[in-house]
């Protein structure tokens, strides 16, 4: 079994506060997806700095192979407590997701997450430890595809205090609506800010505290394969075209030779369909088998500036042209692997730069960087 973790946040500042005290790391590598949360003591920028120092030493550590239980040790023993108040300056979660489905989750002084599967909360059983003088809740679980594990912090629980909720919404509460609001088509950033803007409702849009909530999706792999720009030898169309058919996932192929060939090696037909022209794009075709077909360069040099332009995906999802279909399916996929045939088309050479580096290249390095710079996993091969 393979698991993809899918990342959503929401933070909410405590009223006439210009940081949240929360501080929230989230780290994505092939083989785990590493959490750390803190909940800084107070509000405003004593809380920030607070959080944001536990996550940060918390995050280097794991993200430098120390095990889990060295850093609660490191961190429990870090941590000052407040002379007056004689509670820890910060409250932390930790939690690493293996790809394989378990998951270990430590706290300390913070809300239990929330399990959701199958449109139920599961309470997530625990042991207790003392660790330095504090009291550690020690999670074990497996995850699985459909899955959802939902952390919230003390300005969750508390919405709604003195008025709708006289002792506040309450993880119960907050359970129940999950249950009734979870569906598959939703992102983990939609769950999130579906949650905070009830939160805030029953705050009166008056937060009495820092509100931060973390929700991640459990769910499989998506993968995209595109393929641009013809081969320089003729004998790798059918390694090309091979290598993009075999791939799991989606199927994108831009540029009108790009897509001959394909077709070609296929033994299918290419249909243009000229209702998703417009004056900027050219319009797409179709091929039976594939999910996109596209013009090449001016098309995904217009993605790339609708990806960096963040058009809600909403809105993306009404056009039809070539450049907004290829965006949503770039945004919607985890991994993308771009299949680049260095054959230069002359009408797109730029003289300012060497001969052998035409602006086919410049523009899917640019589009990797955007990629990467939004989470994405990319793969680059060349024939």
């Amino acid at each position: 079994m393979n698991v993809f973790y899918e990342f959503g946040l929401r933070q909410i500042n405590k009223k006439n506060e210009e940081l949240c005290g929360d501080s929230v790391e989230f780290l994505s590598t092939p083989n785990m997806a590493t959490l750390v949360f803190s909940d800084g003591l107070g509000s405003g920028v004593k809380a920030s700095i607070l959080s944001t120092l536990t996550t940060r030493i918390a995050t280097r550590m794991l993200d430098e192979g120390l095990p889990l239980d060295e850093v609660v040790q490191t961190i429990s023993e870090t941590l000052p407590i407040c002379r007056v108040r004689k509670i820890a300056y910060s409250t932390f979660t930790m939690a690493q997701l293996s790809t394989e489905g378990s998951g270990k989750l430590v706290s300390f002084d913070s809300p239990p997450p929330l399990l959701i599967r199958r449109h139920q909360v599961q309470r997530v059983p625990y042991e207790e430890c003392e660790v330095a003088g504090k009291q550690i809740s020690d999670y074990h679980f497996q995850l699985r595809p459909g899955d959802w594990l939902v952390q919230v912090s003390d300005g969750v629980l508390n919405a709604g205090i003195g008025g709708a909720y006289p002792l506040g919404w309450g993880w119960d509460e907050v359970a129940k609506y999950l249950e009734g609001h979870v569906h598959e088509a939703l992102s983990a950033e939609q769950l999130a800010t579906k949650l905070a803007r009830v939160v805030l409702e029953l705050y009166e849009g008056a937060p009495g505290d820092d509100v931060t909530i973390v929700v991640i999706k459990a769910r499989r792999k998506r993968v995209l394969v595109v393929f641009i720009g013809p081969p320089v030898n003729k004998e790798d169309d059918e390694r090309a075209v091979e290598a993009l058919m075999s791939s799991p996932g989606r199927h994108v192929v831009c540029g009108g030779t790009t897509a001959n060939i394909v077709a070609r090696q296929l033994g299918r037909g290419v249909i243009v369909d000229l209702q998703t022209g417009t004056d900027e794009v050219p319009a797409t075709g179709r091929i039976d088998g594939l999910d996109l077909v596209t013009e090449g360069t001016l098309t995904v040099t217009k993605a790339l500036d609708i990806l960096r332009s963040d058009e809600p995906e909403e809105q993306l999802r009404l056009k039809v042209d070539g450049a907004s279909s290829l965006s949503v399916l770039l945004g919607e996929a985890d991994e993308v692997k771009v299949l680049v045939g260095r054959t230069i088309n002359p009408a797109h050479q730029n003289p300012n730069l060497p001969r052998n580096l035409g602006l086919k290249t410049q523009v899917v390095g640019a589009l990797a960087d955007e990629l990467r710079r939004k989470g994405k996993e990319v793969e680059i091969e060349y024939f």
